[in-house]
């Protein structure tokens, strides 16, 4: 990784005109600096982070540059399990779900098994030969454990959860729902994460309305709704998301109907 990274901040420099003697000044030694960019030394994630500052750069900046501009693995994994899921590709999702069971029996990295699971639920929606009882109650303990015993939830968290959902009773939703609220906190700045939890917070109240077909029976989620209404104004939707202020008062509408 050391090669590869230090070829990438190398481009970089060369790019903004900075010689290694001004881009190591203060941080480390011209030798150290041209070590790492040759991938002959590895560097600490501090000194790093002080060579990117002096760039005006940050990390996120950076990896899009070393990974061609293309979104981090975890991104893309996302990325086309949706692409396929929207284009109703079922021979790509069982292709995506069997290399993250693979990896998963390789490595037993139990997020693997995870990814694997997410592929599924969208597979079971796609797939008209489907049948629902492959998707096992112990997968989904599995899942729900996770989720539960994750003290900070980041971009995969809130990801995997939010494809996941549909497969769970509403009191776990309920639960994890605000488990992901509030424990997204610190990353709420931070746009990709915010843009997470955003979805999370839609795709639990559209769940909880349930689908129109049963908009005759008795409502019995009021005081949830309204919790996960006020998370998302607590958010505060920026002007520009015109198409997420719609889908608010879209559901605020729907819900004026269910309870009417």
């Amino acid at each position: 990784m050391a090669v590869e990274y230090g070829k990438t901040l190398r481009m970089i420099r060369k790019q903004k005109g900075i010689t290694l003697k001004k881009l190591a000044d203060n941080i480390c030694s011209v030798s150290f600096l041209s070590k790492f960019e040759r991938g002959d030394s590895d560097i600490t994630l501090g000194l790093m982070a002080r060579l990117l500052d002096k760039l005006m750069m940050n990390f996120d900046e950076f990896l899009y540059i070393h990974n061609d501009f293309r979104p981090d693995k975890l991104e893309q994994f996302f990325k086309t399990a949706r692409i396929a899921y929207l284009n109703r590709d079922v021979k790509q999702l069982k292709q995506l779900k069997n290399k993250a069971l693979k990896k998963w029996k390789q490595y037993g990295v139990e997020t693997y098994h995870f990814n694997a699971l997410l592929i599924e639920v969208y597979e079971s929606i796609v797939d008209t030969q489907y049948t629902v009882d492959r998707i096992q109650e112990y997968d989904l303990s599995l899942l729900s454990d996770y989720l539960f015993r994750v003290e900070v939830w980041g971009y995969y968290e809130l990801s995997l959860y939010n494809g996941t959902l549909l497969l769970l009773q509403p009191d776990m939703v309920i639960m994890l729902s605000r488990t992901a609220y509030e424990k997204s906190a610190r990353f709420r700045d931070y746009k990709k994460v915010n843009d997470a939890i955003t979805a999370v917070l839609f795709n639990t109240i559209i769940y909880l309305l349930g689908p129109v077909n049963r908009f005759h029976e008795e409502f019995t989620f009021q005081k949830e709704f309204s919790e996960f209404i006020s998370y998302l104004e607590t958010i505060t939707i920026p002007e520009s998301n015109l198409m997420e202020r719609v889908h608010l008062l879209e559901l605020k509408g729907a819900y004026d109907i269910r309870t009417g």
